[in-house]
């Protein structure tokens, strides 16, 4: 009799520590689950405000041109003796970069468009130190999101998001379903990638115009 309560009393206690490893087990993936949310939720917060960023940079890029050119779709509305050239057209279909100006003491502030050399690529995990190199985002010593090859500087660390923006033909149905391209105006398309627990990407899409054309 003594020994089938031994025997009862192990199982009580093998019992009792399986039932708590559940129960911890059940805590920690809880608390494990939580912490991953909240870091997906923190930068996709981070992409989504680096998305809109480029979006108000490229209206102010068209409000610079309207200023300094009489012109609209320039990638550098600086360049007054050569915003007639194609070259600085923007292109569509062309990846770009979005960088402040402060290269001419005439202008206070202005961006510009710089193209990016990669066009035909994909924004995989393998591409990150190739072609997704070219819009890898730093952080430098004031905390600001910026473009450079050169993350590994002592003063800059790297954010781990990828940024460009991309202009694409608008374009409609005619009567007849076939595709009509608007002209005057751009479809633009600011995309934020980043690699946490897998690939994530946010972009923000708008449609800008030459609105002073009327």
């Amino acid at each position: 009799m003594k020994l089938n309560k031994t025997w009862f009393s192990i199982i009580e206690v093998i019992v009792g520590i399986f039932i708590f490893t559940i129960w911890l087990t059940a805590i920690y993936m809880t608390i494990s689950s939580s912490i991953n949310i909240n870091d997906y939720n923190k930068n996709q917060i981070i992409a989504s405000n680096l998305s809109r960023e480029w979006i108000e940079l490229v209206k102010n890029l068209r409000d610079s041109n309207y200023t300094n050119l009489h012109n609209w779709d320039s990638i550098n509305p600086n360049l007054t003796s050569d915003f007639s050239n194609p070259i600085n057209k923007i292109q569509t279909w062309t990846y770009y970069k979005v960088e402040p100006d402060f290269s001419t003491l005439w202008t206070i502030f202005s961006v510009k468009l710089t193209k990016i050399n990669s066009t035909d690529f994909w924004e995989w995990v393998s591409m990150l130190d190739t072609k997704m190199k070219n819009y890898e985002l730093c952080i430098d010593t004031s905390n600001k999101y910026i473009h450079s090859n050169n993350c590994t500087l002592a003063w800059m660390k790297k954010s781990g998001f990828y940024r460009y923006i991309k202009f694409e033909d608008l374009k409609y149905k005619n009567a007849s379903w076939t595709d009509v391209i608007v002209n005057d105006a751009y479809k633009v398309i600011s995309k934020v990638i980043w690699f946490h627990r897998g690939y994530h990407e946010t972009s923000i899409t708008t449609i800008i115009t030459d609105f002073k054309r009327l």
